[in-house]
């Protein structure tokens, strides 16, 4: 038992040693390789070609219009018409139910129906006996009435006219007195206006003055500078023209103000009418007042006597009227009860002939019956019952509109749009490319996972399958590919030669007078108030704007260099430097290659570091919007330089 303890220790220390040993080789021989590795220079070649940026999601195929059958009616299932998997049209009968209890409360509700029509009858028949005894003893009642409200009526209109037109021309007057207020009113308001206008003109006089006489120094002193070859001739021209303008504008102030001072006293006079109209208009308003109030009190009195002679017929009418009221009333309630109940016997025998029709339920549209549930002999209920649905009887399906759905996650979501198209393949047809396009997009998210933990938000999407192939079933799974951009002659490079580091941004405020000193790729420096030096180079130039159209690029350590606000001087050369510039300094992702140029760099590095700007981006390709060209070759970073570029973005965000 001891010896084979010891055999297996023995066996067990001797793995160990092997297994270590074989571990240092490895590490050995792969640090070698990849050391090789290094070494080795890779390059890639800027092409044009097709490029397509795909978004793939899975989901499963189905219908895109598919019904639950139901019934409408309760009962017995006597015979099945269709077989699960096959096709029917719409309105085609899918299965009958025993129609004989239905029938039976059909039978009723007709019944019901013809008491309740003759029932009708006799109340409109007792109503017509009953008007042809009130016409008689109303007739002349009513006419005694009509006699004394048409005499009532015509004094009324006749006294209405009369009132109304003493009212009018009080009107008139009164209109016309708070018109000529008015127009007194603004006719002070002109006159003040004038004056106003007459001081300002006045004002403009010396001001054009001070003009013409400046403008008549500096024309003087131009000619001086021009005769000494100090200024241009076109500087002179210019001094000569603005004198002719200010003689100009001199001139016709003064113009001004002599029009004014007769506007004023046009003005005045026009005041003074206005008044002397104002007091002869309030004369004749107190004159046309005094004779609407005498007109009203002579013809109340004899609107009066014509109104207790028309109260007098009215209350005889009303005394014959109410003898036959009651009576009336209960003719006209008998029939609105006879029509409420032939309504409601009409309504129930429409329902039972409507529940009769139900019996042969009927497909709601064409489709496939991709499921049938239930059975002949079995007993079923309706569907609309208040209190459930009622169970499904049957499902039919349009195979030919199928639809994947699937779910987008919000980050992709706003790549997608309708009528993208997309491929789409499924498990049982390896090797299969169905095509397709997106139909639909949910307007609202869908949250996956605990509302109080992180949870994956997504996008309910339908894509159609074009054509919709046969062999194609509800319930499969499927891939789907969106294709969400597409080109066939796009510049691109692969993803693994493309740097990608989180720079300083510059963007200066440069006068368009200066902004011709710069180009792309330009190497340069900044300089902060203090003095201190960051180089970089020009990344875009933007003539168009004002301010932030020159983007400088900073390389290397900026320490000391905040972000946000800040005046610099940009440094093209020793000899060159653009002082006091406004700038905004901000952190943002920039693309660089190390561009093979042909020529050994200074300092020993492959390529040269070359700022570029990208488009979109599938799985391998950026695509590339500027700073390349077609069958540029740039050198693929190896991880060591990867490495250092990430430990260097790193310091300088410290």
């Amino acid at each position: 038992m001891k010896n084979r303890k010891k055999w297996v220790i023995i066996g067990v220390v001797a793995v160990i040693v092997i297994a270590v040993g074989a571990i240092g080789a490895t590490r050995m021989n792969f640090s070698f390789g990849q050391d090789k590795k290094e070494s080795e220079t890779k390059q890639e070649v800027v092409r044009r070609g097709e490029f397509v940026v795909r978004v793939r999601e899975s989901g499963n195929l189905r219908s895109f219009i598919e019904v639950d059958v139901r019934s409408n009616v309760e009962g017995e299932i006597v015979k099945i018409l269709v077989d699960e998997g096959a096709k029917v049209e719409v309105d085609q009968p899918l299965l009958r139910i025993d129609e004989k209890q239905i029938l039976e409360q059909k039978k009723q509700a007709e019944a019901n129906l013809n008491a309740r029509e003759a029932e009708l009858k006799r109340a409109q028949l007792r109503i017509k006996i009953t008007e042809k005894q009130q016409e008689s003893s109303l007739a002349q009642s009513r006419n005694s009435v009509l006699k004394a409200q048409a005499t009532l009526d015509s004094f009324v209109a006749n006294t209405q006219q009369r009132i109304t037109e003493a009212e009018t021309l009080v009107a008139t007057t009164q209109n016309s007195l708070d018109q000529d207020n008015i127009a007194l009113k603004q006719a002070e308001i002109a006159l003040g206006q004038a004056k106003l206008t007459l001081e300002r003109s006045q004002t403009n006089v010396e001001s054009a003055k001070i003009s013409f006489e400046t403008a008549e120094a500096e024309h003087k002193r131009n000619k001086e500078l021009h005769a000494k070859n100090l200024i241009s001739e076109k500087a002179l021209e210019d001094s000569q023209r603005q004198l002719i303008v200010a003689k100009s504008q001199y001139d016709s102030a003064e113009k001004d103000v002599e029009s004014q001072k007769e506007t004023i006293k046009s003005q005045d006079e026009n005041l003074n009418a206005r008044k002397t109209a104002i007091d002869s208009r309030k004369s004749t308003l107190e004159l046309n007042k005094k004779n609407v109030d005498t007109l009203k009190k002579s013809l109340e009195a004899q609107q009066k006597q014509y109104e207790a002679e028309l109260e007098d017929a009215q209350t005889r009418l009303l005394q014959i009227e109410e003898t036959t009221e009651e009576e009336k009333e209960l003719t006209i309630h008998s029939e609105v009860s006879a029509q409420a109940s032939l309504l409601q016997a009409e309504s129930q025998l429409k329902s039972q002939e409507e529940r009769h029709d139900w019996t042969t339920v009927r497909a709601p549209m064409a489709g496939t019956i991709t499921q049938l549930i239930v059975e002949e002999g079995e007993i079923i209920t309706s569907g609309r019952s208040a209190f459930s649905r009622g169970e499904a009887i049957m499902r039919i399906a349009d195979l030919d509109q199928m639809i994947v759905r699937t779910q987008i996650n919000q980050v992709e979501i706003g790549k997608i749009d309708e009528g993208q198209r997309a491929e789409i393949t499924v498990d049982s047809y390896p090797g299969r490319v169905f095509p397709g396009r997106v139909s639909e997009i949910s307007p609202s998210a869908t949250r996956r996972g605990p509302q109080n933990q992180s949870s994956v938000i997504t996008f309910e999407v339908d894509i159609e399958v074009i054509g919709s192939p046969p062999e194609l079933l509800p319930g499969m799974s499927a891939d789907v590919d969106i294709i969400v951009f597409e080109e066939s002659d796009v510049l691109q490079l692969p993803i693994p030669a493309v740097l990608s580091p989180e720079i300083f941004t510059v963007k200066a405020n440069i006068k368009s007078t200066d902004l011709g000193q710069f180009q792309e790729g330009q190497r340069l420096k900044i300089r902060n108030l203090i003095g201190k030096e960051f180089a970089g180079q020009v990344g875009k130039i933007d003539p168009k704007k004002a301010r932030g159209n020159l983007e400088i690029l900073l390389e290397g350590n900026q320490k000391g260099l905040r972000k946000g606000p800040i005046e610099i001087s940009v440094v093209i050369s020793d000899q060159n430097v653009l002082p006091d510039i406004e700038a905004e300094v901000s952190s943002e992702r920039q693309y660089f290659v190390k561009l093979d140029t042909g020529k050994p760099s200074k300092n020993k590095e492959k390529g040269v570091k070359t700022h570029i700007t990208i488009g979109q981006r599938n799985n391998t390709h950026f695509q590339i919007t500027g700073g390349l060209k077609e069958n540029d070759r740039v050198f693929v970073p190896s991880m060591q330089e990867l490495t250092k570029g990430q430990k260097e973005d790193e310091n300088e965000s410290k």
